[in-house]
């Protein structure tokens, strides 16, 4: 077998390989995306444009979110995986996440969040978002 052939038939098995991981990750993440939205009610395509009215990244960095790379508040990237929300805002779940991002004060009045006053489904949105993308 010449050379040309051998590495022609390399690069083709090594590029199928690749389309077929990459695939399978982004089939991976939208399935995980649609699961997380299903949980809690909520659509992440619909959080960017909240999180941007609301001027959630002037405090905080946001992964996928334009100009959002505040520094005052938490980076909110793999907050999913954090044991609590706020310090002391309670154990990490969706309800405890829509309950902080809409009514920090209520459940710590010391922090430096605001109240928010997202609608419901705009904590829900953002919710997603966060718990599927970041």
């Amino acid at each position: 077998m010449s050379t040309f052939w051998w590495t022609a038939g390399v690069t083709a098995t090594v590029a199928a390989i690749l389309v077929a991981g990459t695939t399978g990750i982004i089939r991976s993440s939208a399935s995980h995306e649609a699961a997380v939205s299903q949980q809690v009610g909520g659509d992440a395509a619909r959080a960017i444009p909240a999180m941007i009215r609301n001027g959630c990244g002037g405090c905080h960095e946001i992964p996928g979110v334009p100009g959002a790379h505040g520094s005052v508040g938490p980076s909110l990237r793999g907050v999913a995986e954090r044991a609590y929300i706020g310090g002391r805002g309670g154990r990490n779940s969706s309800d405890a996440m829509m309950r902080w991002i809409s009514r920090a004060r209520d459940v710590d009045p010391k922090t430096a969040m605001p109240n928010t006053n997202l609608s419901p489904q705009e904590a829900r949105d953002i919710t997603a978002y966060l718990y599927a993308r970041t």
